[in-house]
């Protein structure tokens, strides 16, 4: 590559092929995007006094009788012989401010029945939508979309969101989710990061000795050329790396998040927090709940994920407490669908319908929300739903995230049976 040292010049072509030499991290075309949407708004970061809600997902259809166990009700055990959980399996709910003796959380939760406890935890039962889909891939859209019908051309919800009230690059986030069909469509392309830690300039292993000097020659190259979209996507793609580089080195948490994936990601999301960037919405989440056999009850693949799930949301917590802006925090915890009410001839559950949701936060209305299952519904094949899961997004945004109105992002009408008032 030709650099002129008297006049700086450095070839449009040269610039993109140097910069995308080296940034190792995401493509610069939906920066390019974000910051033409934008209007090149600064990346610096804002400080963390706003509001903000993190949506982890459960990929694969998380069995949500045996998460959220009804320890009243007969159907319960007489359905799942084998894979009904007792008291001895369980976390008890009973004290605190919604103390109930109906339900109790899987055992691998104790940290999470405390939060219960503590009133810092909501329950939402019969989370669905009309006519439930058992297509892993349909219902994952119709969640992503906010959506029941016009799915093939559906954008997501949280794009949508983004459009109207989080349009620059940080304003919302996919975190080791990829590009996730709830971010895409609209002007805006939040951003989707691997993780944090690999979010950088690659350095050039043949002359490492000399990488933050090439660094600093190509943004004085870039900033001394005349304004446009792929100078200032470059130049944005250069500042992010900075930052979140800083972000990275900068982290002071000293919580406890386990050693999962779930858990790195949540760190992940503390670690944005904590360098005061100005996401309104993360995304995160993990699979393998989608349990045909082996299902296990105090150990197999969903109790352990669950342990996973609970640590990760302990260690965010703390680590927000240590912040100051756990009251700040939504933590909702979905899945595309439950399973079915009655185990399977393999000791598992196939795919069924409505599911507990579950919020975290310091700020929520913990509790039981929703219509709680009966023995009625677990005679069926599958749970029948009772809140239409759009309600308690257009709740968060509403109530939570201060948007004037929901409608504007879920705009498809839905009447949901039961409603709910979480924040």
């Amino acid at each position: 590559m030709h650099i002129d040292d008297h006049g700086g010049h450095l070839s449009r072509r040269d610039a993109i092929r140097l910069a995308l030499g080296a940034f190792g991290c995401a493509a610069l075309g939906p920066l390019e995007r974000a910051v033409a949407a934008s209007g090149c708004r600064s990346l610096l970061p804002a400080i963390a006094t706003q509001k903000f809600l993190v949506v982890i997902e459960l990929d694969g259809g998380n069995d949500g009788l045996n998460m959220v166990v009804p320890q009243t009700l007969t159907n319960y055990a007489l359905r799942r012989p084998t894979l009904a959980l007792g008291t001895a399996q369980t976390q008890a709910l009973d004290t605190g401010l919604y103390a109930t003796g109906d339900f109790r959380l899987h055992g691998r939760m104790p940290r999470l029945a405390q939060m219960y406890r503590d009133g810092e935890l909501a329950i939402v039962h019969k989370v669905g939508y009309p006519s439930a889909n058992q297509s892993h891939d349909t219902s994952k859209l119709i969640w992503a979309s906010g959506r029941r019908g016009d799915l093939p051309t559906a954008n997501g919800w949280i794009a949508r969101y983004a459009e109207l009230a989080a349009p620059t690059t940080l304003g919302a986030v996919s975190v080791r989710r990829g590009r996730h069909r709830t971010m895409t469509g609209g002007s805006t392309d939040p951003l989707t990061l691997d993780t944090l830690a690999a979010f950088k300039f690659d350095v050039d292993t043949s002359f490492t000795q000399n990488h933050l000097k090439r660094l600093q020659i190509v943004r004085e190259l870039l900033e001394a050329r005349p304004g446009s979209a792929e100078r200032d996507a470059l130049l944005t793609g250069h500042a992010l790396a900075d930052q979140i580089g800083a972000a990275v080195t900068g982290y002071t948490g000293t919580a406890v998040y386990g050693t999962s994936g779930i858990g790195a990601a949540m760190r992940d999301v503390a670690t944005m927090l904590q360098a005061g960037f100005e996401t309104r919405i993360f995304y995160t989440g993990f699979g393998g709940f989608d349990t045909h056999a082996g299902q296990g009850t105090t150990t197999g693949p969903q109790p352990d994920l669950l342990e996973d799930l609970d640590e990760a949301i302990q260690g965010f917590a703390d680590d927000c407490r240590a912040m100051g802006i756990w009251q700040n925090a939504v933590v909702l915890v979905m899945s595309e669908f439950g399973r079915r009410n009655f185990e399977n001839g393999s000791g598992g559950t196939d795919h069924g319908g409505a599911n507990p949701v579950l919020i975290a936060g310091g700020a929520i209305r913990g509790g039981l929300h929703g219509t709680a299952p009966s023995d009625d519904d677990l005679a069926q094949s599958v749970l029948p739903y009772g809140v239409d899961f759009r309600a308690i997004y257009s709740d968060v945004l509403q109530s939570h995230l201060g948007l004037a109105d929901a409608t504007q992002v879920f705009t498809e009408p839905f009447t949901s049976p039961t409603a709910v008032d979480v924040v």
